[in-house]
């Protein structure tokens, strides 16, 4: 269930907010998939293709301007909710958590995270639920002891995204 990874991966997100992906302990991080509002999640992607799936959903007309981002990261294993023996957690981690969350509840996924940090793994690899195929990675731990080295490779690149 634990797969290694390093190297080059990517990150969509406002150029107003470049700096803040690797930033961790920050008290305004929003709520997303795998954290709850102030908890470290770092969401990444193996190549633009993949990032462009990522944030597809969130496009608004409206946005302010993009960027994507790319990071190195130091070898490490994270958990694969793609394994078989993995189908629990999955079935947890892909339910829609941002229904859940507009009505009040907490979403599933963060239970799913939850046990993760608790197994003490650095993070996770999380199929596409917009694509079968492509695939994304969460790091709950990053630039820490015992935690990968994660930095930023070089400036922002501008990204235009289509609003669906």
């Amino acid at each position: 269930m634990l797969v290694e990874i390093s190297g080059v991966f990517v990150k969509i997100t406002y150029a107003l907010d470049a700096d803040i992906p690797l930033m961790r302990g920050q008290a305004g991080r929003p709520a997303a998939r795998f954290n709850r509002p102030g908890q470290d999640a770092l969401y990444l992607s193996p190549d633009e293709k993949s990032a462009r799936v990522a944030i597809g959903e969130y496009v608004r007309a409206d946005d302010p301007p993009r960027v994507l981002i790319h990071y190195e990261i130091e070898r490490c294993n994270l958990l694969d909710l793609r394994h078989p023996e993995a189908a629990s957690i999955y079935e947890q981690a892909r339910q829609s958590w941002q229904d859940v969350l507009a009505k009040g509840g907490e979403p599933s996924s963060w239970d799913a995270a939850d046990y993760i940090r608790r197994s003490g793994h650095v993070g996770l690899i999380d199929p596409s639920r917009q694509r079968p195929g492509l695939w994304h990675i969460t790091l709950l731990r990053w630039n820490e002891i015992g935690a990968p080295s994660v930095r930023q490779l070089k400036a922002p690149t501008p990204i235009f995204l289509k609003p669906k």
